[in-house]
C-alpha cells in the first residue's frame, strides 16, 4: 500500500485534495519504470489542474505533480538498466508525482548526478527548462542584454540566473520593491517597476515575458535591431494583437515557448542537453533555485492554496521520502 494525493473532483486545492492510501502501482510495462518519489516541485499549473482550468484537463480522480526527483525501484522490458538510478522525472497526467511512487515512460526519465541533491533537482524541470528553451530559442549570445519580466517569479528567477551564467546583462521588472531586490540578488544589473521599464530597457537584444497582456506590446518597442521577444506565459491575460509592421521595422522575432506541453516528448535530445547544462551549473553554484519552503505530502494542499493566493515567494518543494533530506 502507498500514500498518494488525489483530487476526486475539481475545485480549490485545499478543498479537493486528500492523502489516500491505495494499492501499489501495477508493475511497469515495456519501456516503463516505477519510481520511489523523493521530492516534488509545486507549480501554479497544479492549482490550475485542481480547478479544471489547465489546457490539459484529466478527469478526476487525478494526482497532480509534474516535476519530481526519486529512485527507480522497478522497470519493464527495455528499461532494466535504470533500476537503482537516482532520477528526475516529469510524469504524464493524470498520474502525477504527488505520491510515494509513480510509474512513467523511461523516455521521460533523466539520471540525476550525485552532486545535485534531490530537493534542488525537483525544482529544476518546469521553470529552468522553460528558461533554457526561451534563451536557446532566442539565440542569446554573451554580452547581449536581456529584459526579463516578472523577474522575481519562478521562470523569472530561472531566466535571470541562466542568462547571467551565459554572459548576458540582465534588466528585470517586478511589481514591488522587495521583488526588485530579489531580481538584483539573482543577478539583474538593474531592476525596475513595470510602469517604468521602457526608459531602462532601450534597445535590448532579448525579452523573456511570462506576463503577457499589454506588457508584451510595450516590450516590442524596447527591442533592438534584430531583437527577439520570447513569450512564455500570459499571467496578465492575452496580449492585444500584434501588427506585423512593428516586427518588420526592427527585423524582430516574436517567439512562443511552452515547455511542458510538447518538449519532453517532441524534443527529448534537447531536453537532456538542457538538463546537462542545468545540472552542471547547479553543481558549480551558478544556478540557485529559490527554495523557500519544504513541506510534507499532507501539507501540500495548504501549500498549493498559498500558491494560488500568491502568499508565497520562491519555490515550494514537497518532501515525500526522508531520503530527500
Amino acid at each position: 500500500m502507498i500514500r498518494r494525493l488525489i483530487a476526486t473532483s475539481t475545485g480549490e486545492p485545499q478543498d479537493v485534495l486528500r492523502v489516500a492510501t491505495v494499492d501499489d502501482d501495477p508493475l511497469p510495462g515495456a519501456g516503463q519504470v516505477q519510481v520511489a518519489v523523493h521530492a516534488v516541485g509545486l507549480n501554479f499549473l497544479d492549482v490550475s489542474l485542481c480547478r479544471g482550468e489547465y489546457p490539459v484537463r484529466p478527469e478526476p480522480p487525478m494526482t497532480p505533480g509534474v516535476e519530481a526527483s526519486g529512485r527507480v525501484l522497478d522497470a519493464g522490458p527495455g528499461a532494466e538498466h535504470l533500476i537503482g538510478e537516482h532520477v528526475v522525472v516529469c510524469p504524464a497526467l493524470p498520474h502525477g508525482a504527488l505520491g510515494e511512487t509513480v510509474t512513467i515512460d523511461a523516455s521521460l526519465v533523466v539520471v540525476r548526478p550525485p552532486d545535485v541533491d534531490p530537493i534542488t533537482a525537483a525544482a529544476l524541470p518546469v521553470t529552468y527548462q522553460t528558461a533554457w528553451f526561451a534563451l536557446t530559442r532566442a539565440r542569446l549570445q554573451p554580452g547581449e542584454t536581456v529584459l526579463v519580466h516578472a523577474g522575481a517569479g519562478g521562470v523569472g528567477t530561472a531566466t535571470i540566473q541562466l542568462a547571467v551564467a551565459r554572459g548576458a546583462r540582465v534588466i528585470a521588472t517586478a511589481g514591488s520593491g522587495d521583488k526588485l531586490d530579489k531580481c538584483r540578488e539573482f543577478g539583474a544589473v538593474e531592476a525596475v517597476l513595470y510602469d517604468d521599464f521602457e526608459d531602462a530597457a532601450r534597445d535590448v537584444d532579448v525579452v523573456v515575458d511570462p506576463v503577457g497582456g499589454d506588457l508584451l506590446s510595450r516590450s516590442l518597442d524596447c527591442l533592438a535591431f534584430e531583437g527577439r521577444l520570447v513569450s512564455v506565459g500570459m499571467a496578465a491575460g492575452p496580449p492585444p494583437p500584434v501588427d506585423p509592421a512593428r516586427l518588420i521595422a526592427r527585423n524582430a522575432d516574436l517567439i512562443g515557448v511552452s515547455w511542458g506541453s510538447r518538449y519532453p516528448w517532441a524534443r527529448p535530445v534537447e531536453v537532456r542537453a538542457a538538463y546537462d547544462e542545468l545540472f552542471r551549473r547547479c553543481a558549480a553554484g551558478e544556478l540557485r533555485p529559490p527554495i523557500t519552503r519544504v513541506v510534507s505530502l499532507s501539507e501540500a494542499p495548504a501549500a498549493l492554496a498559498d500558491l494560488a493566493a500568491r502568499r508565497t515567494t520562491g519555490k515550494i518543494i514537497v518532501r515525500v521520502n526522508e531520503e530527500a533530506s
